[in-house]
């Protein structure tokens, strides 16, 4: 199940996703692609893709600021299989991550994989990959996927899942977590992840910072290291060297589980940058709270970065993953 808006219509984009969506097809899956884009363009990729898949439009009566959300509940709503796949567009499965995934959703009603990037060789794309291993290190449930997987009847037993902020993806996870919905978190799982374009990933760096603002101490921590650096700088500058320290926490997330066989080594170096672009990026997302209330979001402002499970949520998948 894919969500998808779109505010231009894009040929290729178009008619890459018509090949993905044609092989899932292929190996005998349901494949519905749920479109809030404007009619206009929603009538463009309707010609591209409706033969390869279901493509419906959002069901209005689901009302959340991300739209993205009334999406997703549109798609479980209207699916008539039991095991759900949900993805965004830049996730790419093959055949073989589709039967390990729902072959483990014969044992747990939630999966939760890890994504990679492949051919990285862009330097934003680098330090995305940089971002995954620091996480794949520090969390315990490793890094936060565009990706998961679940069972239908699970959400229709959860219900609806806080749909008014940025960080819907981890929100649906501590949605079920909460609920007590059996997760696994496929920590070796890896399922690959497009690289995005230069613009596509610029205007995310604001987006991820704002959705921190949940989390005041990561948040604090990111704000204090420009001015720290500084500091050190004038003090001593060999002090600085305390900024290589992130390289190695990259390298504690390679070294973990299978993650050498999709990550390169050398992705470890480009986490210094990683944390000099979300120093940067928290600033930035400063100026859209003080600014503009929010984080643009389409036509809507969205206020809250996580939502009303994330806590609750988080303590008992934190718990969960552990086991």
């Amino acid at each position: 199940m894919l969500p998808i808006r779109r505010a231009v219509f894009a040929e290729s984009e178009a008619a890459d996703l018509r090949d993905y969506l044609s092989m899932l097809a292929n190996t005998g899956c349901e494949v519905i692609v749920i479109d809030g884009s404007l009619p206009g363009i929603f009538a463009q990729h309707h010609q591209v893709w409706s033969d390869v898949c279901r493509h419906e439009p959002v069901d209005r009566r689901y009302q959340f600021l991300n739209d993205k959300v009334n999406g997703v509940h549109t798609g479980v709503a209207r699916a008539t299989n039991e095991k759900i796949i949900l993805g965004d567009d830049d996730i790419r499965y093959t055949r073989s991550d589709l039967e390990q995934i729902c072959a483990l959703l014969d044992r747990f009603e939630v999966v939760r994989p890890q994504n990679y990037l492949r051919d990285v060789v862009k330097l934003w794309a680098l330090t995305e990959s940089a971002r995954m291993l620091i996480n794949r290190a520090t969390v315990h449930a490793a890094d936060y996927p565009g990706t998961c997987a679940f069972l239908r009847s699970t959400m229709v037993r959860c219900g609806e899942y806080d749909g008014d902020v940025l960080f819907e993806n981890e929100e649906l996870i501590r949605h079920f977590a909460r609920h007590g919905a059996r997760i696994f978190y496929a920590h070796n799982l890896f399922i690959r992840k497009r690289p995005p374009i230069f613009r596509k990933w610029l205007e995310q760096r604001p987006r991820q910072a704002y959705e921190d603002f949940g989390l005041p101490f990561k948040t604090s921590l990111f704000a204090s290291l420009l001015p720290t650096a500084v500091v050190l700088a004038l003090i001593d500058p060999r002090s600085l060297s305390i900024f290589l320290l992130p390289t190695f926490i990259a390298l504690a997330g390679w070294l973990r589980g299978s993650a050498r066989k999709y990550f390169p080594l050398n992705v470890c170096l480009f986490a210094p940058l990683w944390v000099c672009e979300r120093t940067l990026s928290t600033y930035w997302a400063f100026y859209c709270r003080i600014a503009r209330g929010g984080y643009p979001f389409g036509q809507r402002v969205l206020k809250r970065g996580i939502g009303r499970d994330w806590v609750e949520g988080g303590r008992i998948a934190s718990a969960s993953s552990r086991k």
